[in-house]
């Protein structure tokens, strides 16, 4: 985030560091928006969309915390991240809810975190982290009971909610041993890695790029980012399921962050997405 939050907030016709907390602008992490100093309910969710924000404030909050995973709003299939509109923060700060953004350290938790939600959802027995990420990993190796691969899908589905999945490579009959990247997985070193750890599954937000950057050297880049993930695609012996960017973050919002919000008698509500790939 110490690249995308200047990137994004470039758009926004405010200055992110004159109206977020010093911390954040020095970490992007942590408390991001200081609206008021008491909490009676969190709000949970994996970015700041414009839906997620509406439905949150046509809810009447006030007295609140919003705890994203990413602190920017995020077009997939579009621009990327983007920013929280100024009209956004003055209703925020108006209503007296704060934010908290935690991205980096969730990613990387063995405990608590995005992957380690999804472990706990598939029943995963972690082997191995993988690809360094912050003080710790973005990617969990492991294993699950052999399963049929079909069956497999149709649980991913449930667990995350989505009605569509992005599936390619080899749809081989089962799967045992899988790779876990919640969020962006489109790194096509990425999925060499788990191809070279005899994974059967590469298990991951979004294994194909979508967004269009506006500078020529960002277009470049996930030019050939999406021409050698088409020819490892088409080459590969796994299976690779994407359940959206938003969708596989989402996850540890509505499992572990729920639960340890209420065990510290605070109510939070997971707020989902209304098209998790947009």
């Amino acid at each position: 985030m110490k690249h995308w939050v200047p990137k994004a907030c470039a758009r926004a016709d405010y200055d992110y560091r004159e109206v977020f907390e010093a911390g954040f602008c020095e970490k992007y992490n942590g408390l991001m928006l200081n609206a008021g100093t008491d909490v009676e309910q969190v709000f949970c969710s994996a970015f700041a969309t414009p839906d997620v924000v509406k439905s949150i404030l046509d809810a009447g909050a006030t007295d609140a915390l919003l705890f994203l995973h990413h602190p920017l709003d995020m077009e997939v299939c579009g621009a990327g991240f983007l920013p929280i509109p100024r009209s956004v923060i003055e209703e925020l700060q108006k209503r007296r809810i704060s934010i908290y953004s935690c991205h980096a350290p969730l990613d990387c938790h063995d405990e608590i975190g995005t992957n380690a939600a999804i472990v706990q959802a598939l029943g995963v027995t972690v082997e191995k982290s993988y690809i360094e990420y912050g003080l710790g990993y973005a990617g969990r190796i492991g294993t699950i009971e052999r399963e049929k691969t079909n069956s497999l899908l149709k649980k991913i589905r449930e667990i995350f909610g989505v009605s569509r999945l992005e599936v390619g490579g080899c749809l081989n009959a089962e799967v045992k041993r899988m790779a876990i990247v919640a969020g962006g997985g489109d790194e096509p070193d990425y999925l060499k890695q788990a191809y070279d750890n005899s994974c059967d599954m590469y298990l991951t937000g979004e294994w194909y790029p979508r967004y269009m950057p506006e500078d020529d050297a960002g277009k470049e880049q996930v030019a050939r980012m999406k021409e050698d993930i088409t020819e490892f695609s088409r080459n590969t012996r796994m299976i690779l399921a994407g359940v959206s960017h938003a969708a596989s973050e989402f996850l540890v919002m509505k499992t572990q962050i729920k639960d340890y919000f209420e065990s510290k008698s605070l109510p939070a509500t997971p707020v989902p997405q209304k098209d998790w790939w947009r």
